[in-house]
């Protein structure tokens, strides 16, 4: 079980960094809506583990993402879809599972008739507008908080699990909903200046902490840098859309805080 558990972690990557590769539209729409489902499947399959007295953990095989048009990319989720269903057991969580993988499987199969180039892996890294010193800002902002804020989901997913607290499960759960928003903003980003990449794995360390009450604490501390980055960027980039996004940003880290703040009193 916990081996298919980081089988199923690195699926619902490729289907989530699949979506963020592709132009906007059905096809990446489609493909971000399976990856919603296959975190899901990934909440279920931590409970099942758990519930056994079992642990996961996230780490992953190394493995590409890269793939320069759609029907590749298709073609690549479909064979990594049935690897994974080989270790699926019986039962009425591998049933409902199995279910959302035959639909996926035959719509992957449909959207292979339509071949989309990807260009999110080019390194083009051309962005309208931006002179060089905003876009280097631009780029190493992006990097650093693309994996902070994977860091942030696996976490608060972790932590979720762990919780018989029904007030901290909601926090957490909000929390990672903010990030998975972050996260998906951040590599559109990437992938619009051809630089779209994946997160590093998170160390064990990170997020099999024992003292929650510090984490938060020193989670609120990292919120409160990652808004003066923020700030720091929207001065710095030369693009007044790009500005706003940043402002908007800025000002989501302040609920952040509050969350944090609200887990921690529980404590």
């Amino acid at each position: 079980m916990r081996e298919l558990f980081r089988k199923k972690h690195e699926l619902w990557l490729k289907f989530l960094f699949g979506s963020f590769s592709l132009p906007r539209g059905e096809m990446s729409d489609r493909l971000m809506d399976f990856a919603g489902i296959e975190f899901r499947h990934l909440k279920w399959l931590a409970q099942e583990i758990i519930e056994h007295g079992l642990d996961f953990d996230w780490d992953r095989e190394s493995f590409s993402i890269v793939h320069i048009s759609s029907k590749g990319l298709c073609e690549s989720l479909q064979k990594s879809v049935k690897e994974v269903q080989r270790g699926y057991r019986v039962g009425e969580l591998f049933e409902r599972i199995k279910s959302d993988e035959e639909y996926m499987l035959f719509a992957l199969e449909q959207m292979q008739e339509k071949d989309i180039a990807i260009t999110a892996f080019n390194k083009e890294l051309f962005y309208e507008g931006l002179d060089e010193g905003s876009k280097s800002a631009l780029i190493q902002f992006l990097f650093e908080e693309l994996y902070k804020e994977y860091e942030l989901i696996v976490t608060y997913f972790y932590s979720a699990m762990h919780t018989d607290s029904v007030h901290l499960y909601k926090v957490f759960e909000d929390l990672i909903n903010e990030s998975l928003y972050h996260l998906k903003s951040f590599a559109l980003l990437m992938a619009k200046l051809g630089i779209l990449s994946l997160p590093r794995v998170v160390m064990k360390e990170v997020y099999k902490f024992e003292d929650l009450k510090e984490f938060l604490q020193k989670g609120i501390e990292e919120e409160i840098a990652a808004k003066e980055q923020c700030l720091a960027l929207s001065q710095a980039v030369k693009d007044q859309e790009l500005s706003y996004f940043f402002d908007f940003i800025n000002r989501q880290e302040d609920y952040h805080i509050v969350l944090m703040k609200k887990a921690i009193s529980m404590l």
